[in-house]
């Protein structure tokens, strides 16, 4: 389809599954908890210095192996965003571009809401001072890359942060290369400056902050499972050694089958006809049109739920 979609349709499926678990002994997605612990551990800074995207037919692991940046997962990072804002769009919202501000080259340009709010804010009442974002929302592709650099060693990654476990994943963190210029004006929006050992770091801990704790953990577990019916995991957003397997070997470029929002989300084209949801979910989630959800008369509403695995075994 050459039009670009003018509408979006979000039914109801995104919110029944975020609310309760669709089959009986299945680990139903928690709400998220009120910010209220100092930020999780300093992390190094991500690499900037490459911008590496992924070789056709390579694996997680083998762009692990192979590059230094976090580029080089971006398609299956983009799925993953995508699968994320199926089961929550307040989690991950785009940040405003202002003229102030510059993103990394593998920077995904997302916070959860309160954060992106606060963030635009300080940006427009300081339009003389630059701003350069060097991370602001990771997937767990991403940090299960920046950790395994870490354990072996590579890319100058001296620490980081167990996958599932980063603040950048949860959409409440973000890395500012000209830190001490924006440090009290971030502080006073409603930002926690980490402190020495990781200077460019900042959480968002004002009003609104939650977390979203393994948010991008369960999206990925629901794309693997929509790509390998054979092989499928636990959906429960935890991070263990059967994700940890699966990730691994899963496409650096993406899936074959991305975000869908199981049949829930659809848009009009320009003849008013109701296509797929691919084309939406395959543009840069830098884009601001990237997802726009509008509200629907529940009547419309015709939800099929998608099979989420469950097994005893730890993943």
């Amino acid at each position: 389809m050459n039009a670009r979609p003018t509408q979006f349709r979000v039914l109801a499926l995104a919110a029944a599954l975020v609310a309760t678990p669709v089959f009986a002994g299945c680990i139903a997605e928690a709400p998220p908890e009120e910010l209220g612990a100092e930020a999780d551990g300093a992390e190094s800074p991500e690499p900037t210095d490459t911008a590496d995207e992924a070789v056709a037919g390579s694996t997680v692991a083998q762009a692990a192996a192979s590059s230094c940046s976090t580029s080089s997962v971006k398609g299956l990072s983009l799925q993953i965003i995508a699968e994320a804002r199926c089961l929550n769009p307040d989690a991950y919202v785009p940040i405003t571009k202002t003229s102030n501000v510059t993103f990394g080259s593998a920077t995904f340009a997302y916070l959860e809401k309160p954060a992106a709010d606060k963030l635009v804010a300080a940006l427009n009442a300081n339009p003389s001072k630059s701003m350069t974002i060097n991370s602001a929302l990771r997937t767990v592709a991403q940090q299960y890359m920046l950790y395994n650099w870490y354990q072996t060693g590579r890319c100058s990654i001296s620490l980081a942060a167990k996958p599932g476990a980063s603040n950048h994943e949860t959409g409440l963190a973000l890395d500012v290369s000209e830190y001490s210029a924006w440090k009290t004006i971030l502080t006073n929006k409603g930002f926690k400056w980490l402190g020495s050992s990781d200077a460019v770091h900042f959480d968002y801990a004002g009003a609104g902050a939650v977390s979203y704790k393994g948010l991008d953990v369960k999206a990925f577990q629901r794309l693997w499972n929509r790509n390998n019916p054979a092989d499928t995991i636990s959906v429960d957003g935890a991070w263990g050694p059967q994700t940890e397997a699966r990730m691994k070997k899963s496409p650096a470029a993406g899936f074959a089958k991305g975000a869908t929002c199981g049949s829930a989300i659809m848009y009009d084209g320009k003849d008013g006809e109701i296509e797929g949801a691919a084309e939406a979910f395959s543009r840069d989630p830098n884009d601001p049109e990237f997802f726009v959800p509008l509200p629907i008369d529940a009547v419309e509403a015709q939800p099929e739920l998608e099979h989420e695995a469950c097994s005893d075994h730890a993943h």
